[in-house]
């Protein structure tokens, strides 16, 4: 902090004449700035009176506003040798040592001018500045606090003292006082350029911002003052308006230090990987041995994915400085894109020997390590990572992926829980856990994942595919409908979106809907397997038979050999069985059995067997289905059925005894009503479902079922009364049914 004073002349006193005409000559010449002809009066007055101090001080004024200082300082000491109580002449003298950075010898010459004039303000005033340039900032703070004492009132003391204030790192006070100066000066625009440095310091971006832009009102040509705003806004995370302000500096002063280096950034951050680029050029232009500017050049290529222009740079970047940790870090990364893993790993040993303390040269070396399967590896430097840093949601999310490439799904789960727990806003996070608890079959944690992610990245594609593959996702969300709509408006050619948000809206009673949108995935992509087999799931449950063996014929005609292609034969076998086509039904079931099987497959195999009387094969099927899943009610109770058939009393007595045991007992006999309906015993059907009523009189399926056995007897308005109690009860699709036989 420099301030210079203005240098007057004094009165002459009486010296012998000649002497006294040239000094008044020297103050003539001096009072037209024609300072070189004073100085020349002023020596002249010297040589006749070597003695007379006037003249030396009168001539070191000279000098100084000639800015020759050390001649200024020789005469003022001059001056005080004849003159030892002459405060002003040390005053003088301490302005024109500071003037050449000789704060040490100015301080010493003011405490000499206040020691003999101790109510002077100015003499504390430019003290407090010599101490601000030795960066006493205390020392400065007090002299300048007692100018204002003495001169109250004065705001270029409460500049000063701001500005000493805030080099100390005291901001609220260095604000404090810039308010009064500005109070004081409103007109002065550097003042509220100052504040605004010093409320930038303290976070307060925003206060800062409007002081910046107040500033540029005085001086619009401030090319700090837009290259500080940026700064502010930058801090903000509104890098746009930066890079507009970084620009405004830069058609002002485009030598400002930094500023194209921090215009670099700030279009990276916008995403505008390219502009950074050019401006990382401008910078190298201006600073070609700058290590750190090409390290950040480096980064921009390597998001470009010119790895080998990064690498370049990057080279460069530790041929400049061979100790930055940063440097190595990031080659390794860049190393590993490049499929040089050891080189990676070497790099990141590197950045740790050079700051052991460096968490992300542990997650790259880490990344490193798993690129080259040091699994073990990979943990223990995560590990290291963290405990640098618990609050590393990235080391935390790497340490999951290692933990699920080993297998260890809890432990993965584990370690994302914790990255969200530290960052909740964490996506990668999300998605990861979401996967793996799809795997551990918890669907439900699984689902309120991937809506979290959906709900900070709403743009996210992949996410609602993982969503909708999420098995019965529909059970564990009520907004499945509104998000995929979302999917829909972003990509309306998915096919599977529409699925998924018929699936939804099937689930929320809206038959119509869902079909209405499993036709459009149809017509967006009539090859859409999950669809055709979608929809003739929900045909057929709706007893739309001739619809879904539509459906999965269309469905098969597309793919009849891959595993996925015999859920769609055992389907179409179960709806060739409804309508009694038992060949094609068999011929279907033994394809789906032949290309993967599950206990549904062999369930209705033996019910197709059942009603062709091949009692023994039935019971056989149904053995192969409580052996996949034991806890089949369904298939218990069907295989009762079948060995009462073949005369095995005990055999029926002990598979019923367990169908009751897994299963409810009304939806038990509701399921026997459906397959004796099948093999054409109605009156046994309709028995088993006043059975089911009996059991749960608010069993809707009951009632359905037992519509359907009654149209099968010819007992129409009877039945449509079932229908209506199953609709009543909750039943939807209960409507559709109604809807077709009671119109």
């Amino acid at each position: 902090m420099k301030k210079f004073l203005l240098l007057f002349l004094f009165p002459l006193s009486a010296f012998a004449q000649t002497a006294s005409t040239y000094i008044q000559n020297g103050n003539a010449r001096a009072n037209a700035k024609d300072y070189n002809a004073a100085v020349q009066e002023f020596t002249k007055a010297i040589q006749l009176s070597e003695n007379n101090s006037d003249a030396y001080f009168y001539r070191a004024n000279a000098y100084g506003n000639l800015k020759n200082y050390e001649a200024a300082i020789a005469d003022y000491a001059k001056t005080i040798n004849l003159r030892p109580n002459f405060s002003t002449a040390y005053y003088y003298k301490a302005n024109s040592e500071s003037s050449i950075g000789d704060y040490h010898n100015a301080i010493d010459d003011f405490n000499k001018a206040i020691s003999l004039d101790p109510q002077n303000a100015k003499m504390y005033q430019y003290r407090g500045s010599a101490k601000s340039n030795l960066q006493d900032y205390t020392g400065a703070i007090a002299d300048f606090s007692f100018a204002l004492k003495l001169s109250p009132g004065n705001a270029e003391l409460y500049e000063y003292r701001g500005l000493a204030k805030n080099n100390k790192g005291d901001f609220t006070g260095a604000i404090d006082d810039y308010n009064t100066a500005i109070k004081l000066n409103p007109q002065k625009g550097d003042l509220f350029r100052y504040r605004a440095d010093a409320k930038a310091s303290n976070n307060d971006y925003n206060g800062a911002i409007a002081d910046y832009s107040t500033a540029l009102t005085f001086n619009p040509q401030n090319a700090e003052a837009y290259l500080y705003r940026a700064n502010a806004k930058g801090n903000l995370g509104d890098y746009k308006s930066a890079v507009d302000d970084y620009k405004k500096a830069a058609a002002i002063n485009p030598s400002l230090k930094n500023l194209f280096f921090y215009l670099a950034n700030a279009e990276n951050k916008i995403g505008d990987s390219k502009g950074a680029l050019d401006y990382f050029n401008k910078a190298i232009s201006q600073y070609p041995n700058r290590a750190d500017v090409y390290l950040y050049r480096g980064l921009v290529k390597s998001n470009l994915k010119d790895y080998n222009g990064a690498m370049e740079d990057l080279n460069h970047s530790i041929a400049l400085n061979p100790k930055n940790a940063d440097a190595y870090q990031n080659r390794s990364l860049v190393k590993l894109e490049l499929n040089d893993g050891e080189g990676a790993k070497s790099d990141a040993d590197s950045a740790i020997i050079l700051n052991p303390k460096s968490l992300k040269a542990y997650i790259s070396r880490s990344k490193a390590k798993m690129d080259l399967k040091d699994t073990a590896g990979v943990i223990a430097d995560l590990t290291q990572a963290i405990n640098i840093n618990n609050k590393s949601d990235e080391a935390y999310l790497v340490r999951g992926d290692a933990y699920r490439n080993l297998g260890n799904r809890q432990a993965a789960i584990r370690d994302y829980t914790t990255a969200i727990q530290v960052n909740p806003n964490y996506t990668y996070a999300y998605l990861n856990r979401g996967i793996e608890k799809d795997k551990t079959n918890d669907q439900a944690g699984a689902v309120k994942d991937f809506e979290k992610l959906l709900s900070l990245s709403p743009q996210r594609q992949d996410v609602y595919t993982r969503l909708g593959r999420v098995t019965d996702f529909y059970k564990y969300t009520t907004n499945g409908v509104s998000l995929f709509t979302a999917a829909i408006n972003l990509n309306p050619a998915n096919s599977n979106f529409y699925l998924f948000r018929g699936e939804a809206k099937a689930a929320a009673g809206d038959i119509q809907g869902a079909m209405a949108d499993y036709d459009a995935g149809i017509a967006k992509n009539p090859k859409n397997i999950s669809i055709l087999l979608k929809r003739g799931l929900n045909r057929a449950d709706f007893q739309d038979n001739t619809g879904a063996l539509a459906d999965f014929s269309a469905a098969i005609k597309i793919d009849s050999t891959s595993d996925s292609s015999a859920v769609v034969y055992q389907n179409r076998g179960h709806i060739q069985a409804r309508l009694k086509n038992y060949k094609a039904a068999l011929a279907d079931l033994n394809k789906a059995v032949s290309i993967y099987s599950n206990d549904e497959t062999f369930l209705f195999r033996g019910d197709v067997k059942l009603a062709l009387k091949d009692y023994a094969g039935a019971v056989d099927d149904f053995h192969n289905a409580t052996y996949i899943n034991s806890r089949n009610a369904k298939a218990y109770a069907h295989s009762s059925i079948a060995k009462n058939k073949l005369g095995d009393d005990q055999g029926s007595t002990d598979d019923f005894d367990n169908a009751l045991k897994f299963g409810d007992g009304a939806y038990v006999y509701t399921d026997l009503a459906e397959l004796k309906l099948s093999i054409n015993d109605a009156a046994g059907a309709l028995g088993d479902c006043v059975t089911a009523i009996t059991l749960n009189s608010k069993y809707a399926g009951a009632y359905l079922q037992m519509g359907l056995t009654k149209i099968a007897l010819n007992q129409k308005p009877e039945a449509c009364t079932d229908f209506n109690k199953a609709v009543e009860l909750g039943l939807k699709k209960a409507a559709v049914i109604a809807n077709r036989y009671c119109r």
